[in-house]
C-alpha cells in the first residue's frame, strides 16, 4: 500500500452533528495560545489557531480556557481565556471570525474547575467529589519533566451540593457566552484530575448522596450540565466530552467503567465524546512517546462498542497509525495537539501527498515544560510557533531581549539530569 492510500481515511469527509467537516483531523485543545491578561484571544491568540484553520484541520477544539469564576481564581497557569465573564465575548467573535474564514469550525473547551490540581486560598479551599489528593510519582511525568521526588498536592474538601450545582449552572452561561462568540459548539472537560473528572471514578469519588455511587449518580454532573446545555443552545450547536478513558492506576477505573459514564451522558444531548489517556498521577500516559496506547490497551474499543455518537481519539503522531484507527470503526476523528505545534499545515500537506514534508514533533516536551513555568510556550522544531502574529524574520522584541535566555537558562537547569540529582538528595520525599 502507497503511502496515499493509507492516509486516505484521514482525508474522508465527516460530521458531528449537523456540522460538516472536510476531514477526520481536529486540533485537540491545548493551553499554548497565549490569551492576554484579561483573559481574552490577543493577537497572537488569533494568530495561533488562525494558522491551524488555514493549515487544512477540519475542526479546532480551544483549550486553556475557563468556565466559572472559582475556576479562574483557583488556576495554577495564568494567563486564561475566560468564558466565565461577559467582556470578553467581542474579542472571541474576532477569534471565531478568522477561523471561519477558512472553513473551519471551533469549539470552546468548558473547564469548571482545577480541582485537586487546583490552588488554594485562606478563603477557597480546594474543592473535588470527594476528600483525596493527587500523588504524582517522579516516573510519571512524561519525557523531558524532571521532578525530584514527584509532587503531591493539597487534600480538597468534599463539594457541597450547593457549590456544585452552582458549577453546573455557571457551565451552561459559559456555553451561552461562547455561542454568542460565534463559537460552533463546546466541549466539557471531565478528564485528568480536574474537577469533572473526580466524579467519574470511584477511587476519586466515594460520597454517598446523589453524586455518589452509581453510575447514573456518578455521571450526574455532567449529564446535568449536558442536559441544560442542550436547552439553552438548541440542537444545533455541538455539545462534546472530554472524559478519562483510563486512569491507568491499580485501584483506578478502566476503559468499561468510563465508558458507562460515558454512554449515560450521551443520552442527555452528547456529539461527540473525546478520549483522555491517564490521571495526573499517571500524566506520561497524556503525553506519550509511542503511538496508539488508547487503541493497544482495548480502550477506544471499549468506547466504540457502547456510544452512539462519533469518537475522537488522541495520541497520534503518525499519519498512517491515526488513518488506520479511523478505517477500523474505532475513531471517527483523530485529535492532534503537539504535531500541530510542529507543524500547521500537517493536514494540507496530507491533502497535497506531501507527507514526506511534515515536520514532525521530536516528542520532547519542550512546549509542555514552558507553558508549566508560565512561560510563552515555543516548539523547539517549529520556530514560529508562538510567534504567528510577527512578521516573519522580525526581531525579538525590546520586552522578550531579557526574558528569553533567563527562560532558556531556567529550562536548561531544571532539565539537568545532574543538577536535578542534587536537589533530589537533598531534599526530602513528601509521599
Amino acid at each position: 500500500m502507497n503511502q496515499e492510500t493509507a492516509v486516505a481515511p484521514l482525508l474522508q469527509n465527516g460530521r458531528i452533528n449537523r456540522t460538516e467537516l472536510k476531514n477526520r483531523i481536529v486540533m485537540g485543545p491545548m493551553a499554548a495560545a497565549a490569551p492576554g491578561d484579561d483573559g481574552a484571544p490577543s493577537r497572537q491568540t488569533i494568530a495561533f489557531f488562525r494558522a491551524r484553520a488555514k493549515g487544512g484541520v477540519s475542526m479546532i477544539i480551544m483549550g486553556g480556557s475557563i468556565a466559572t469564576t472559582r475556576g479562574y481564581a483557583e488556576a495554577m497557569l495564568r494567563p486564561l481565556l475566560r468564558l466565565d465573564i461577559d467582556e470578553t465575548i467581542p474579542g472571541f467573535r474576532k477569534l471565531t471570525d478568522a477561523v471561519h474564514e477558512h472553513g473551519t469550525p471551533i469549539i470552546a473547551q468548558l473547564t469548571p474547575g482545577f480541582g485537586r490540581m487546583g490552588v488554594p486560598a485562606p478563603d477557597r479551599p480546594l474543592i473535588s467529589a470527594s476528600p483525596i489528593n493527587v500523588v504524582i510519582p517522579e516516573a510519571n511525568f512524561p519525557a523531558g519533566f524532571i521532578v525530584p521526588h514527584g509532587r503531591v498536592t493539597e487534600t480538597p474538601q468534599e463539594a457541597t451540593i450547593a457549590q456544585i450545582k452552582h458549577y453546573e449552572d455557571e457551565m451552561v452561561l459559559a456555553a451561552v457566552r461562547a455561542r454568542k462568540a460565534g463559537f460552533d459548539g463546546v466541549e466539557v472537560a471531565a478528564h485528568m484530575s480536574y474537577f469533572a473528572a473526580s466524579f467519574s471514578s470511584p477511587r476519586t469519588n466515594f460520597r454517598t448522596d446523589e453524586y455518589g455511587g452509581s453510575v447514573e449518580n456518578r455521571a450526574r454532573f455532567l449529564r446535568n450540565i449536558v442536559t441544560a446545555t442542550r436547552a439553552a443552545v438548541g440542537p444545533d450547536f455541538i455539545i462534546g466530552l472530554r472524559i478519562t478513558a483510563n486512569e491507568y492506576l491499580p485501584d483506578g477505573q478502566g476503559p468499561d467503567g468510563y465508558a458507562a459514564i460515558a454512554a449515560n451522558v450521551e443520552a442527555a444531548g452528547l456529539d461527540y465524546v473525546a478520549l483522555s489517556a491517564g490521571a495526573y498521577e499517571t500524566m506520561s500516559a497524556s503525553a506519550p512517546s509511542t503511538d496508539g496506547a488508547l487503541v493497544d490497551g482495548g480502550e477506544a474499543a471499549a468506547f466504540r462498542k457502547v456510544l452512539k455518537g462519533p469518537i475522537l481519539i488522541q495520541g497520534f503522531h503518525a499519519p498512517e497509525r491515526a488513518a488506520k484507527v479511523v478505517k477500523d470503526g474505532l475513531a471517527d476523528f483523530v485529535m492532534l495537539a503537539r504535531p500541530l505545534l510542529a507543524d500547521p499545515d500537517f493536514a494540507n500537506k496530507l491533502k497535497d501527498n506531501k507527507t514526506d514534508s511534515i515536520t514532525v514533533c521530536d516528542r520532547h516536551n519542550t512546549c509542555m515544560r514552558r507553558m508549566v513555568f508560565g512561560m510563552p510556550v515555543r516548539c523547539t522544531v517549529n520556530p514560529r510557533m508562538g510567534r504567528e502574529e510577527r512578521d516573519e524574520g522580525a526581531s525579538r522584541p525590546a520586552s522578550r531581549l531579557l526574558k528569553a535566555p533567563i527562560e532558556e537558562a531556567v529550562l536548561s537547569l531544571t532539565g539537568s539530569t545532574t543538577l536535578m540529582g542534587v536537589i533530589r538528595s537533598v531534599t526530602p520525599n513528601k509521599q
